[in-house]
């Protein structure tokens, strides 16, 4: 995986990078690439990442960005955003996935009270 900070990314940043890795539209599975990223990124085994279905259909990630079904490469120009668990993702048509941890999910652990964190 590739790690870069992104500086043109659509979600406003504090301090947070971004991180990005690339996937072939032709031979990888979008879904399987991403979810390999974030476990990489988080140190963690694919199987103990919360399940990409309840976020975003892999199947329809896959057939967006994957080869049509004669095995030609999509020749369009399209990206697609949305938040996995704790990370806001953005996977583009030229192969490239960029995530970083979301905002929302860093402030609810911030803004909890010490009485809610103990429960």
């Amino acid at each position: 995986m590739t790690e870069h900070p992104h500086s043109n990314d659509e979600h406003k940043q504090t301090d947070d990078a971004a991180y990005q890795t690339e996937f072939d539209p032709i031979t990888d599975s979008v879904s399987e690439e991403l979810v390999r990223a974030i476990a990489t990124l988080n140190d963690a085994d694919p199987t103990e990442l919360a399940l990409l279905w309840e976020f975003v259909d892999p199947e329809a990630l896959d057939a967006l960005f994957g080869p049509r079904a004669a095995g030609n490469p999509r020749e369009t120009n399209g990206r697609v955003s949305f938040t996995y668990d704790a990370y806001h993702v953005r996977i583009d048509s030229s192969g490239q996935i960029t995530f970083h941890q979301s905002e929302s999910e860093s402030e609810s652990v911030s803004e909890r009270s010490p009485s809610e964190a103990d429960e």
